[in-house]
């Protein structure tokens, strides 16, 4: 193989390698069924993203995604729920420990709408981005 062709193959490999690296967190965060999955935890009052510090975060997503978002109830002597008023989309409250799942599909346009929880939308309330 001459100088050349292995340089053509290798810039190719790097590519190769820099798409993956880009498309690896989309993945990963996908469930078998090609539906993504956020994971919600309602406690103190406010919501977070399973393992992350930030309260009412905003969730982005992608236009035309499909998204599960699923709430977990930490938050003792309260009920919570999930509500994205704009999309019609809810969950039903839950009491501490239990769990509910939110099932839609971002719209096709770009935008962002605000997610809450309806008994408690002036603390716990966030955006979601759609891009």
């Amino acid at each position: 193989m001459s100088r050349t062709a292995s340089g053509i193959t290798w810039v190719a490999g790097a590519c190769t390698l820099v798409v993956f690296a880009l498309l690896l967190p989309r993945v990963a965060a996908s469930s078998s069924d090609g539906v993504r999955e956020i994971h919600l935890v309602a406690r103190d009052m406010t919501y977070y993203v399973d393992g992350r510090p930030e309260s009412n975060p905003t969730l982005g997503v992608a236009r035309g995604e499909h998204v599960r978002i699923r709430l977990t109830n930490n938050d003792p002597g309260m009920s919570h729920d999930f509500s994205i008023r704009a999309w019609n989309k809810g969950s039903g409250l839950t009491v501490h420990r239990e769990e509910a799942v939110v099932g839609c599909t971002a719209p096709r346009q770009a935008g962002e709408t605000t997610y809450a929880c309806t008994p408690h939308g002036e603390m716990m309330r966030g955006t979601i981005r759609v891009e």
